[in-house]
């Protein structure tokens, strides 16, 4: 556990991939035949905690659609990458452009697509209803599924942590009234 709590401390970037992780891994389409997504709302509020830590996200999907490039809008993600294979690449990349070490970076999927991230980040997360290949390589494994509050769950023992929990919930409610 104590290798676990010094792993979360460091971590100020959180890499998501998106089916399985933000949803649960179903796929739904139109009837012209455009895929769109469900999401979890407390997904998108943990990310809007993550951010007023002072912190940053990015979404890697290795499919892409508009909902992608949308999800990643409305959560204010600072980069959205889509069509992606080589997701540990594309990890580097993004920490290079932002200047921090991969040791700072966390990466959460559910698939064995994943596997190359989690490899090259400091925190490799699964969801709880990941494929076990992907399980057996991750530093953490959540109780949440895919679609069910993954990302909140990650975040809230990223910032407690990081002793950053309750000051972030207090400025997250006591926030005026805006549009996002």
């Amino acid at each position: 556990m104590q290798d676990l709590q010094q792993k979360l401390r460091p971590i100020s970037f959180i890499v998501c991939d998106v089916d399985g992780v933000l949803t649960d891994g179903r796929m739904w389409f139109d009837g012209e035949g455009r895929p769109f997504r469900c999401l979890h709302a407390r997904d998108g509020t943990a990310l809007t905690l993550w951010h007023l830590a002072g912190h940053q996200s990015a979404i890697v999907s290795g499919l892409g659609c508009r909902a992608v490039e949308a999800i990643a809008d409305q959560w204010r993600c600072a980069e959205c990458h889509m069509w992606i294979k080589d997701k540990g690449r594309i990890c580097e990349e993004i920490a290079e452009r932002h200047g921090i070490p991969l040791d700072a970076m966390a990466f959460l999927g559910d698939d064995i697509i994943d596997r190359s991230a989690i490899r090259v980040v400091g925190l490799g997360v699964a969801v709880s209803d990941a494929m076990p290949e992907l399980k057996a390589e991750a530093d953490l494994t959540l109780e949440s599924h895919g679609g069910a509050g993954a990302v909140r769950e990650l975040v809230h023992k990223l910032l407690k942590a990081q002793g950053r929990l309750d000051e972030t919930i207090e400025r997250y409610c006591n926030r005026k009234d805006h549009a996002q």
